[in-house]
């Protein structure tokens, strides 16, 4: 993304950024994302191209930065504070009631760019490496004979699995109901704590 991400954003670049995401957002639950131009993005938000430039490479560019607004509230801010055994049910919820919060915004996305275009696979894409990025932090599998690659792909994996077919494949069923899933599917992985064995 050539937007750093890491540093403090000015008041006016948050402005900007946040005019770019909106219109981005607004113009996603109208139209399919091939159907988008800059020149649109721009003229909706009352910003030369250059300055869109100044932001990002394309519209691609902006999209993540758009996924990156969404998966910021799946991140862990005291992790110190979960337990190694319990970050795979934290990370699922967190990122439950993400899309859950957001889900009129995901149907009006999809009611013009189906679950399988490829723009719903750049954003379960995108979800996925936030995903696996904490896991990896987090999980620790030090004492099994398992790599934890193996492990985080595993994880992942199946926390998406899940998650498309609640929100992106439109077969909704409550937090609850969906635990069943995932303890069916990682069932003995949740409830062992690698520090346990």
């Amino acid at each position: 993304m050539k937007y750093d991400l890491s540093k403090k954003p000015t008041r006016g670049a948050q402005r900007t950024l946040e005019a770019f995401s909106k219109t981005m957002f607004n113009l996603l639950a109208k139209k399919s994302f091939e159907s988008i131009s800059v020149n649109e993005i721009c003229e909706i938000s009352n910003f030369p191209r250059a300055t869109f430039y100044n932001y990002f490479d394309d519209k691609y560019d902006l999209l993540n930065y758009c996924w990156h607004l969404l998966s910021n509230q799946i991140y862990l801010n005291e992790p110190s504070n979960v337990a190694s055994d319990k970050i795979l049910s934290t990370l699922f919820d967190r990122t439950y009631y993400l899309l859950s919060s957001h889900n009129e915004l995901l149907n009006d996305i999809l009611k013009n760019n189906p679950s399988n275009s490829s723009l719903i696979n750049h954003f379960s894409s995108y979800l996925k490496r936030v995903i696996q990025n904490i896991f990896h932090e987090y999980l620790d599998f030090s004492s099994k004979d398992m790599p934890l690659e193996l492990v985080v792909d595993h994880f992942s994996n199946t926390v998406m699995l899940i998650l498309e077919a609640i929100f992106l494949k439109k077969q909704p069923i409550s937090l609850e109901e969906a635990h069943k899933y995932l303890t069916f599917l990682l069932g003995h992985l949740i409830v062992e704590s690698p520090e346990n064995n």
